[in-house]
């Protein structure tokens, strides 16, 4: 996950319950004084005709154009004892002008006349004029929620972004740079302290890095020269040995055995060699590079030298496959995965390469499944050592599926082995 969507979503969360809180208390807050104005007219409009009523002036219409209601009746003493003075209900009501009933606000009160006679008088306002108005209230207070939310997302994804801008361009830094090559300072063009130190530790390391890079370049140069040739004279006197006349048979045959082993030397030293150079990134040169048609060489190449084993090969090419690699490395890597294939392939078995735009996969039969957590380790030789193996075949080829972005996976399927070689794609 991404630094400013790993922020975004932190900040979003606590966001979210402060708006979402303080709507709801908006709400609620408009919502009581709604409803304590209601009450305070129907108190203002009960006191009006009490007030009348005592007076003994005419009272008004029992329904008025605001569509409030009201009615008086006589109650006795006890009656009046047992029910409180003011009261506040809802409730529906008859109105004049509707043919229905509304659902209302209603105050009851008992009040007592000169002559000591108790009144009992139910003011009633219809309700449905304030639920619309609470209603436009919740709906603007959840817009207003989800405005001000969208808002400051923006703006805070706009002032992270503009805030890690050096953050960004280190990064971008990081993500072009390859050991070995001429490259720009790391840049530090900020005021951040922080940012500062991150790219001064980040120019220490690029810089111890490419001291040990160089030295070590130069030491797989030294091995190189120093223990090949060596091991090529031995070879060249073992077989000068092997021409004498005067040889006899059992030392013949030990110098065969010892010829043997100077060329598994020699070709596990040239592997060796070539897996270091591979993971120390000494083969920047790329072209595009046809897998596709590698891979068709490579097989008829393989046909002829395990004529023998009489398999079954099947060759399907879905699409094209070019791939922007060193030419050197994609060789290794598809003769590595179908030398393999072949080799580890028991008689009339069969062989499977499949090429498609998303990479390709080689397969051969097999009896049981490999160890997956060795099986791309340096050396492992699952089915025990065989003539002129080194074990780094599958070593080398995740190495340099690892170096070029790819993914190098194994499975087993159907009393096959499978491996795999898919194109990651770019970030």
């Amino acid at each position: 996950m991404k630094l400013i969507y790993k922020i975004t979503l932190t900040f979003i969360a606590p966001l979210v319950v402060t708006l979402a809180l303080w709507g709801w208390l908006s709400y609620r807050t408009m919502e009581r004084k709604i409803h304590a104005d209601t009450d305070m007219i129907l108190k203002e409009y009960s006191d009006a005709i009490i007030t009348r009523k005592l007076s003994g002036f005419e009272l008004p219409e029992r329904f008025n154009g605001a569509y409030n209601t009201y009615y008086i009746k006589e109650v006795t003493p006890e009656y009046a004892a047992e029910n409180p003075a003011v009261e506040y209900m809802e409730a529906e009501v008859s109105l004049k002008t509707q043919e229905d009933f509304a659902s209302s606000r209603i105050r009851r009160q008992i009040f007592m006349d000169k002559e000591g006679r108790y009144y009992e008088i139910s003011v009633s306002l219809p309700t449905f004029e304030q639920d619309t108005l609470v209603e436009h209230v919740l709906w603007w207070t959840g817009i207003l929620f989800v405005v001000l939310l969208i808002a400051l997302l923006i703006i805070g994804i706009l002032v992270i972004n503009y805030n890690l801008r050096p953050f960004k361009a280190l990064m971008d830094w990081m993500d072009g740079y390859v050991p070995g090559q001429v490259h720009e300072s790391v840049p530090d063009n900020t005021d951040v302290l922080e940012f500062r130190k991150l790219a001064a530790t980040v120019q220490k390391a690029v810089d111890r890095f490419e001291h040990e890079y160089a030295e070590r370049k130069i030491f797989i140069g030294n091995v190189s020269h120093e223990l090949q040739t060596p091991l090529a004279v031995c070879a060249n006197r073992v077989e000068l040995l092997l021409d004498r006349p005067d040889l006899d048979e059992e030392m013949a045959g030990e110098l065969v055995k010892l010829h043997r082993s100077l060329q598994h030397m020699i070709r596990l030293n040239k592997t060796l060699l070539l897996l270091a150079k591979i993971e120390n990134g000494q083969f920047p040169e790329t072209v595009d590079v046809d897998l596709g048609a590698m891979l068709d060489d490579a097989s008829l190449m393989y046909d002829d030298i395990y004529s023998q084993r009489y398999l079954n090969v099947t060759f399907e090419k879905e699409d094209e496959l070019v791939c922007r690699m060193n030419e050197q490395m994609a060789s290794v890597l598809v003769n590595n995965l179908l030398k393999n294939a072949y080799a580890h392939s028991d008689y009339n078995g069969d062989v499977e390469i499949v090429v498609n735009r998303r990479g390709f996969s080689v397969s051969n039969s097999g009896t049981a499944p490999l160890d997956r957590s060795k099986l791309f380790t340096r050396f492992y030789q699952p089915e025990g050592r065989k003539e002129g193996a080194t074990g780094l075949g599958l070593a080398l080829a995740y190495a340099v599926c690892e170096r070029n972005g790819m993914e190098l996976s194994y499975d087993f399927k159907e009393n096959h082995h499978v491996f795999s070689v898919i194109l990651k794609k770019s970030k």
